[in-house]
């Protein structure tokens, strides 16, 4: 969770159809992204793993990288911040045992951009569990998540409109 990484979403190449030809691919295909942590700095990142390629493209082929044009810096937010205190205080209330606070990695470019242009922090808190495979095709969500992520919800807010920082 603290780590980046470069995953290979996918790969293909030579004749995909239906059947099968036995003929050697002229080219071949690979999509990769990279998770960022804290400091990276994603153009930053597309060139340092694009001269890696480069570095090792067998003599003979050629290379053709695409960038995507919408790399997101990672956020994070200090353990003593107000605002995850609110957050665990709630949680408390709620489950009568604090969260574990982790590091994760996530897509939500948008809270870097709060943090580096507006100062803002953000705080994310789930109530959905790993076994609920969330973002796959047969995601769940158990009701009574529904009920106790409210209850922490209106226990965050109450926390945070008591915190001095918020006054």
């Amino acid at each position: 969770w603290t780590r980046p990484t470069l995953e290979v979403n996918g790969m293909w190449g030579g004749y995909t159809g239906p059947g099968q030809k036995t003929v050697i691919p002229s080219e071949a295909h690979a999509k990769i992204t990279c998770r960022l942590v804290p400091d990276q700095d994603p153009a930053e990142i597309v060139a340092l793993v694009a001269r890696h390629l480069e570095a090792h493209v067998p003599q003979g082929t050629r290379l053709t990288i695409v960038p995507d044009d919408h790399g997101a810096r990672a956020a994070h937010i200090e353990t003593g911040h107000f605002a995850l205190e609110a957050a665990d205080a709630a949680l408390y209330e709620v489950y009568g045992v604090h969260p574990l606070i982790v590091r994760m990695g996530g897509t939500v470019p948008i809270s870097e951009l709060f943090q580096r242009h507006m100062g803002l922090d953000t705080v994310f808190f789930s109530f959905s569990t790993a076994d609920e495979d969330y973002h796959a095709p047969n995601e769940f969500f158990r009701v009574h998540r529904l009920h106790e992520g409210m209850e922490a919800w209106a226990g965050c807010w109450e926390n945070l409109a008591a915190h001095p920082a918020t006054n």
